[in-house]
């Protein structure tokens, strides 16, 4: 056939009439989808196939992608979710949402506040709560402009805070509440009313705030009986006051409430709600009351329920709260035997028995509750501990060892799962706990190597998580997190499958065959992160633990001793590792809070130290005595990892009866770090642009409360002479854009600035006040998550000659919160900073002296403290009070600066080398 006839009949068949499938009317699709969707006896499977039958029809009839399409596929996602696919539950509602936002004819913007909700809840099951929020947000913003859509504009802001609750960010959780109470406040619908204020009085009562907390939950508790027709959030109001009442010391009043909430849901028919209702009701007999027959009785209901509804993460926890009842009676044979029965429970196939056996890693990687499975094997752990401690058997303490490892490992892959800005604060005591007979367990087999390991990750569970998130996305290329998301939840939605599914039988060998192959895709691609995107993976993955034997060996090359430090509830453990000798001490110090912060209180204060300096020193020495001196520390280098109230070692006092203060500065230099891994992360190679950066405001705006720095700029020029090629940044000149520009080019940069990164994150301060640590700049402050931003790749050292720039939020487990902090978590591996406000004049000279002796060449740890005894011995030993001398604290590295003309002379090596080859050359060839 030619190709002109060919081409002929290839147009006749394009243009050929079609033969449709008839057209489908819009109010038969919304009818039969509102059919499919309603019908209770479908599966979701079914539903699933009867919506994907009409899908292949619409296309077929070339069905516009309108309101009713955006129905069916709204459904469909609603459909995947009830079948345990969220990523395809995610796809379809998103569909949805594409066509009634198009704008084009026949759609239906209002019922974006159906999708957007959805998204929201199954972004939520995903634990993207980044993106659960943001869909929240838009289904408040969306359905506030439909009256008809009020109802799911008030279950998305229950919703946003409840996950804002749950992942411990209490006061975002009452601020989510605020906001859609005024929005109840406007439209009148009092039953949005009192749910919210129902989420506002969990939330505060977390905080402490009692009153607050029951005045709302009791006013909500008002509305609802009265009103009458909301039994499921009365009840929610019930155990909520409960709750409260029982945080509050009030058991007997709490069991009341609990005994309602449980009768009302059983009444309702809600059984799995009456289970927690009586697990809560035990936790308060046994846990407050210490009435352990009446806790039994509630678990005993409490899994008549749970298997009744086949929620077996329910008859887990009452499993292993029952064996916290035998722990508190001392039966810890009995009590291990109910936490190996809740592992058992657990859906991870570990049907294993034996007390001596625990999970494997890869049950650990199918659990989909990480609480359940931490929780249960720290109190096992716990368990081991305490029965080694009644009938003396090693193997024990080895089985509790080998438990509380895989517990902390199963904290790692909990982590990983996480991928929003989560809060922590849920996990602060749990961890704590555990670290805690970590320890106790390390000390009893004398292990100083493992008591390390458990030591560092105690503090790796929390450092810079807060912030470190958000640097953690500004490393990633958007296709690349897109990737990392989507290899996340592909390996978690097959381990739901898999859990669903008998042990045994073809479609279990299948699914445990994707999901195998799903989770070795998403640990590969960790792996390559490593290697292709260093620091994201090091913000974001890296829980590894620096080599004990290298902890030796560093020690040893810098003639210096590493010392770190765990506070219990009254037990502090002392690791202490120099390049000899290594000890780990238990002390037994209930007071160290209240008297670290005494200490201080008095430091800060030159009146308060004149005043009661006899007092000082003896606090001083008793400080001494618990925490150092038994260490025996053999180097005049130290290394200081604290927990807890932070202090500076330099001012305690060894000596009580010396004419001259015995202050520790006198024998030994400090230098402070997080964790010592932060001293062993690969610094990028020192090639900086300039040497020296020193940024000075001079003045800051009348109003402002800030005091001007007069005489800064002075200093400045003073440390500037010591360099080559200085930058200095004074006056106007010290803006905020021109700090951001060049702070990251230099390798050392001193800021005489205003800071305030002063509040504390503990249960006596209203959390409220709690800020995000700033510096004052001429023009506008630069807050700490600003710096992170920066990336250091060539700064050796940051000065911070501040107010309030080493303390801040003090955050159980992992140190000092705070501006010294946001710059070694940007990189810079050493900063100076200042623990309280100090005379200008005094912060100068102790400066200048600072730069003269590292310009020696002086170890940056022993530089700075040279500086300070030059202060304390100074013309009229003014300044002997620690209140001059000891505010400034370096954190981080303490190796001295490399050499100053370095890189002078690799140019002109390099240089000379060039010039003797070309000579050679040209002897070379005059000689031919």
């Amino acid at each position: 056939m030619r190709p002109f006839h060919r081409i002929c009949i290839l147009l006749l068949i394009l243009l050929a009439p079609r033969i449709n499938a008839a057209p489908v009317p819009d109010s038969l699709v919304v009818k039969k989808v509102n059919a499919i969707h309603g019908d209770l006896s479908y599966s979701p499977a079914k539903k699933i196939s009867l919506f994907k039958q009409l899908q292949e029809r619409l296309f077929r009839s070339h069905y516009p992608k309108n309101a009713a399409y955006a129905l069916l596929v709204h459904r469909l996602g609603d459909a995947f979710d009830k079948a345990g696919d969220p990523e395809k539950a995610v796809f379809y509602t998103r569909e949805a949402v594409m066509v009634n936002s198009s704008g084009a004819p026949d759609t239906d913007p209002s019922f974006l506040v159906n999708s957007y909700f959805n998204l929201g809840v199954f972004y939520k099951r995903l634990h993207l709560l980044k993106e659960a929020h943001h869909y929240f947000t838009r289904c408040i913003a969306t359905g506030s402009r439909f009256p008809d859509k009020y109802f799911i504009v008030f279950m998305a802001f229950e919703q946003q805070a409840y996950a804002w609750y749950q992942t411990g960010d209490y006061q975002e959780a009452v601020q989510a509440a605020d906001e859609g109470l005024r929005f109840a406040a406007i439209t009148g619908d009092q039953n949005a009313r009192a749910a919210l204020l129902a989420q506002r009085a969990q939330a505060a009562g977390e905080l402490s705030h009692f009153e607050t907390a029951e005045a709302d939950v009791n006013m909500a508790i008002a509305l609802l009986e009265k009103s009458g027709n909301d039994p499921v959030h009365l009840a929610t109001c019930y155990s909520v006051y409960a709750a409260i009442l029982s945080k509050s010391h009030k058991p007997d009043l709490a069991i009341r409430y609990y005994q309602k909430a449980f009768a009302l849901n059983k009444a309702n028919g809600n059984l799995e709600q009456s289970a927690r209702d009586l697990q809560d009701m035990g936790c308060v007999y046994a846990d407050v009351l210490r009435q352990g027959k009446q806790a039994l009785a509630c678990y005993a209901q409490g899994i008549e329920l749970a298997t009744a509804v086949g929620d077996v993460y329910q008859l887990s926890a009452l499993y292993a709260n029952i064996g916290v009842v035998h722990g508190y009676a001392k039966d810890y044979t009995q009590a291990l035997k109910y936490y190996q029965k809740a592992l058992n429970t657990l859906p991870i196939n570990f049907n294993n028995t034996s007390l001596s056996v625990n999970p494997d890693v890869q049950q650990l990687k199918l659990v989909a509750n990480d609480y359940f499975m931490v929780t249960i094997l720290s109190n096992k752990g716990a368990a081991l501990l305490q029965r080694y401690k009644q009938l003396q058997k090693r193997e024990d303490l080895l089985l509790s060892l080998a438990t509380f490892e895989l517990a902390d490992q199963s904290l790692d892959f909990m982590r990983w799962k996480q991928s929003a800005s989560e809060s922590k604060l849920v996990w602060r005591q749990n961890t704590r706990e555990m670290y805690a007979h970590c320890l106790e367990v390390c000390y009893q087999l004398k292990a100083v190597d493992k008591a390390y390991y458990f030591l560092e990750k105690s503090r790796a569970v929390l450092l810079n998580d807060q912030l470190n998130q958000t640097v953690a996305e500004s490393l990633l290329p958007e296709k690349e997190r897109s990737k990392e998301k989507q290899l996340r939840i592909k390996a978690g939605i097959l381990s739901g499958q898999l859990l669903v599914n008998s042990s045994k039988g073809a479609d279990y060998a299948r699914a445990k065959e994707k999901w195998l192959n799903a989770q070795q895709q998403w640990e590969n691609y960790i792996a390559a992160l490593e290697r292709k995107y260093t620091a994201y993976y090091r913000y974001k993955y890296d829980r590894s633990v620096y080599p004990y034997a290298g902890v030796s060996s560093k020690m040893g090359k810098d003639k210096s001793t590493f010392v770190s430090y765990f506070r219990g509830q009254k037990i502090i453990y002392a690791l202490m590792v120099s390049g000899q000798k290594q000890r780990l001490l238990k002390i037994n110090y209930p007071d160290y809070e209240q008297q670290s912060r005494s200490l201080m209180a008095l430091c800060a204060s030159p009146a308060l130290l004149n005043q009661n300096f006899t007092a000082y020193r003896k606090l001083a020495f008793r400080l001494y005595t618990n925490l150092f001196k038994s260490l025996a520390v053999p180097t005049a280098r130290v290394v200081v990892s604290q927990d807890g109230h932070f202090i500076p070692f330099e001012v305690l006092v060894s000596d009580t009866g010396a004419a001259a203060v015995a202050y520790l500065a006198r024998k030994h230099a400090f230098s402070y770090v997080p964790a010592f891994r932060v001293l062993m992360k690969k610094q990028q190679e020192f090639v900086a642009s300039g040497d020296f950066l020193g940024i000075a405001p001079l003045n800051y705006a009348s109003g402002s409360g800030l005091s001007d720095l007069r005489g800064s700029d002075l200093s400045l020029r003073k440390i500037a002479a010591l360099f080559k090629g200085p930058l200095l940044l004074t006056g106007a000149q010290a803006t905020k854009a021109a700090f951001l520009k060049n702070a990251d080019k230099h390798a050392l940069v001193q800021l005489y600035a205003h800071a305030d990164a002063s509040s504390y994150d503990t249960p006596d301060v209203n959390i409220q006040q709690l800020r995000e640590p700033v510096l004052y700049l001429a023009d506008a402050p630069v807050r700490l998550s600003e710096i992170q931003k920066l990336q250091f790749k060539h700064t050796q050292l940051v000065l911070l000659s501040a107010c309030n720039t080493g303390i801040g939020r003090q955050a159980s487990g992992e140190g000092v919160f705070s501006m010294a902090r946001g710059f070694m978590a940007a990189g810079v591996p050493a900063s100076i900073a200042s623990l309280w406000q100090v005379d200008d004049q005094v912060t100068y000279k102790l400066t200048e002296s600072f730069y003269a002796h590292l310009r020696e060449g002086l170890p940056k740890d022993v530089a700075l403290n040279t500086a300070k005894l030059d202060l304390i011995g100074d013309e009229g030993r003014m300044h002997t009070l620690p209140y001059y001398w000891a505010a400034a604290i370096l954190v981080g590295d303490a190796a001295p600066l490399p050499p100053a003309d370095h890189k002078n002379l690799y140019s002109w090596i390099a240089g000379s080398l060039l010039i003797a080859v070309s000579m050679l050359f040209f002897w070379l060839k005059r000689k031919k």
